[in-house]
């Protein structure tokens, strides 16, 4: 005999409680979306050492206070990716609309692993997927899957070369491999790509880094020097992978070389253009990723510069029925064939069984703003990377240096005063980093690359003004000057 219903259980699920604190959740998010515009904090990045905020949560945690109270906190203490002074790591600055969207889509919780358990999104993200690969010039017959992250779409895509490139008369699928493949890869790759191999079971040995130039993009004979390395070793290269961008830097690789590289070698061409892919939405960026329509799969993070929260990313086919290469699966009670190419079975192509209802989020967009708004955004962040470079390059003489022209929204720089020794230079950029972390007003990171720490800015935040950069700018010089005076040389 079942008992009667539990007090809790009607608490949890009373619609009209629901209401009640949403309205009371959705003051509070204005209020913030209000002190984040007006730059009302003092800081965006609340700085606390790990150790010091796991204390506080241990001691907070153990005194419930109520929803309400402890979402307030959260938004108290956590970045302010909303404030247009962070500058710090890529993630979006979502459209507020967007949590109305993970409102209702985590009430409804319908998962993606087949269509009888998300109907709407499955339909949804096929449309979604064959469209937007349209717009970003792929050919008809295009399409793809989202993913939760950047990482994982990489992942996909080269399990996908793995079995249509792999060694002849084997299907690595079922049969394994010999584990001696491998991808030629940018020097300067997101790291994932490394990660992806060695899950494939390849190890390092199975990453061919490609040299870079000095604007960090791969070079022919780079890539030629790469393949003659891997051959010499006795690897068996199935795929190149272009960036676009890559993340330290900003740097676009030349895709059309790369697919040309690709063509003449029998490879698969992948696209990891997380971050930079929706420049092919930007009349004014979109030769940045030229030839990027030449490639077999891309990936691209909805949830970087197209206003879409984490984590939402694209996994895109030149041709759609290879995405169904990385995984063959039988699953009876979820589906009758492992064979058959069902479109709307995603757990058939992707690596999640259930996945969040990550169409709603990209059909939001379109719903509101149109993809006219993506070229919008990418059109001002990268602007505001040009102006940042602008403000660095006019104070030259002040001891500013800029690691390279940005192409996109990361601007790499550095302040070294003449009164710091050469052999001091990284010491004190990581010292004025670590210094600005603490006291500035705006949060912006660090990167290294030759050697040389370099600052580092993402300009993800389009209310972002070029005041904001000039006062980042001056706070670095007021820190620079503190600690000359306090003995740094």
């Amino acid at each position: 005999m079942i008992d009667p219903l539990h007090p809790l259980l009607r608490k949890a699920y009373d619609p009209d409680r629901f209401a009640a604190l949403g309205t009371e959740v959705l003051g509070d998010l204005k209020r913030h979306l209000e002190e984040a515009q007006a730059r009302e904090r003092s800081r965006s990045m609340p700085w606390v050492p790990p150790e010091e905020e796991r204390k506080h949560w241990e001691r907070r945690l153990a005194h419930p206070k109520g929803l309400p109270a402890l979402l307030r906190e959260v938004v108290d203490r956590s970045n302010g990716l909303q404030d247009p002074r962070y500058m710090g790591h890529q993630v979006a600055v979502p459209f507020p609309d967007g949590a109305l969207v993970g409102l209702v889509t985590d009430l409804l919780n319908n998962g993606g692993a087949i269509y009888e358990m998300g109907p709407t999104n499955s339909a949804m993200e096929d449309v979604l997927m064959a469209r937007i690969g349209k717009a970003m010039g792929l050919p008809d017959g295009s399409g793809g899957v989202m993913c939760h992250g950047g990482t994982l779409a990489n992942l996909v895509a080269l399990l996908a070369a793995r079995r249509k490139r792999g060694s002849e008369g084997a299907d690595a699928w079922v049969q394994g491999d010999d584990g001696k493949g491998a991808v030629l890869v940018s020097d300067q790759a997101h790291y994932c790509v490394d990660r992806a191999v060695r899950i494939m079971g390849w190890g390092a040995a199975g990453v061919g880094l490609v040299p870079t130039d000095g604007r960090h993009s791969m070079t022919r004979t780079g890539l030629d020097k790469a393949m003659e390395q891997m051959a010499a070793q006795g690897r068996r290269v199935v795929a190149v992978v272009g960036s676009a961008c890559t993340t330290s830097s900003g740097a676009y690789d030349d895709l059309e070389l790369t697919a040309d590289f690709a063509e003449e070698h029998g490879l698969w061409f992948h696209v990891d253009g997380a971050h930079g892919a929706p420049a092919a939405f930007s009349s004014r960026y979109r030769h940045l990723v030229a030839g990027m329509d030449r490639a077999d799969s891309i990936a691209m993070d909805f949830h970087k510069i197209m206003g879409v929260p984490a984590l939402c990313t694209g996994l895109f086919y030149k041709r759609q029925d290879e995405s169904f290469l990385p995984f063959t699966q039988a699953a009876e009670y979820l589906w009758s064939d492992a064979e058959d190419p069902e479109w709307w079975n995603f757990g058939k192509r992707t690596f999640e069984c259930t996945k969040r209802m990550l169409s709603t989020r990209v059909a939001a967009v379109l719903e509101e703003y149109g993809a006219e708004v993506w070229g919008v955004l990418v059109d001002r962040l990268f602007g505001l990377g040009e102006e940042l470079a602008g403000s660095i390059g006019r104070r030259r003489g002040q001891g500013w240096e800029l690691a390279m022209v940005p192409q996109s929204n990361i601007v790499c720089f550095r302040l070294v005063p003449e009164e710091i020794a050469a052999g001091r230079h990284n010491a004190f950029t990581t010292a004025l980093r670590q210094r600005h972390l603490e006291e500035g007003a705006h949060y912006v990171v660090q990167t290294r690359f030759n050697g040389a720490v370099w600052l580092r800015c993402t300009l993800m935040n389009p209310l972002t003004e070029p005041e904001d950069l000039e006062a980042m700018l001056d706070g670095f010089e007021v820190l620079a000057k503190e600690m000359l005076n306090q003995g740094w040389t």
